[in-house]
């Protein structure tokens, strides 16, 4: 009787153990996602996601602007995916809009999340490039160019918003200067920030006709390459083609 128990119990252990690891591999399984995330009318831009190096300033804290933020505490399908880029030849093709590139511009691998990202080189005197992103998602301009804002602490010491023309298509422009908060975490929302000072900001916003989303062009660095690449920015900006 006494082996007929031992045999029992240990019968038990193998099937309780089985069971476990049949529920974490299940577990992980249905945390997998994959594929680029569909965009819903009611969010802001998603080109707020942090680049795929970490970042490497020491002032880092939470980010107080994350609660305004509607992705918080949501994990983005296809976040972790990567795009690869195609080579720089001088265009850019997004289903119907077309952009002319500088060829001083450098494609990046980017999050599933964009639509394609570049990183503009460093004027002398400056150590990082300028981060120049694209994104097609929902919610209205002005709650964008607010959030925009909130990561110059609401507070930017220069601010300037204007508006270009790209054929039929408005294209409204803001321009920030002052300490940005970059996002340096997994995800862009409620997590750590990096202090930036001496920075600006140039961010685009507009709408092609028929469609219920907007584009967000968003781009940054330190302000003194900014400024030797706000010509280029604009002029990018105002070569918008949009297939009739």
């Amino acid at each position: 009787m006494t082996i007929f128990r031992c045999m029992a119990l240990l019968s038990l252990g193998i099937a309780f153990c089985i069971g476990c690891s049949d529920s974490s591999q299940q577990s992980w399984e249905s945390s997998k996602s994959s594929g680029h995330k569909k965009a819903l009318k009611g969010e802001t831009a998603d080109n707020d996601e942090p680049e795929t190096a970490a970042a490497d300033n020491p002032h880092k804290t939470t980010n107080p602007h994350g609660a305004t933020n509607p992705h918080e505490g949501m994990q983005m399908p296809g976040a972790g995916a990567m795009e690869e880029p195609a080579e720089n030849n001088g265009k850019l093709d997004i289903d119907t809009i077309h952009f002319t590139v500088p060829k001083t511009w450098i494609a990046k691998a980017h999050s599933k999340m964009l639509a394609a990202e570049f990183a503009i080189p460093h004027a002398e005197g400056d150590k990082k490039d300028v981060r120049l992103t694209i994104s097609h998602l929902g919610g209205t301009l002005e709650d964008n160019v607010a959030r925009w804002k909130a990561q110059f602490g609401d507070k930017p010491d220069k601010e300037n918003e204007e508006t270009l023309k790209a054929g039929a298509i408005k294209i409204v422009l803001v321009d920030f200067t002052g300490t940005f908060n970059e996002s340096s975490g997994p995800m862009m929302m409620n997590g750590p920030t990096v202090a930036r000072p001496d920075y600006r900001m140039l961010g685009a916003i507009f709408q092609v006709p028929g469609d219920d989303l907007l584009y967000f062009i968003k781009c940054y660095g330190p302000k003194k390459t900014m400024a030797a690449a706000a010509d280029e920015v604009k002029n990018f900006l105002t070569s918008l083609k949009v297939d009739k």
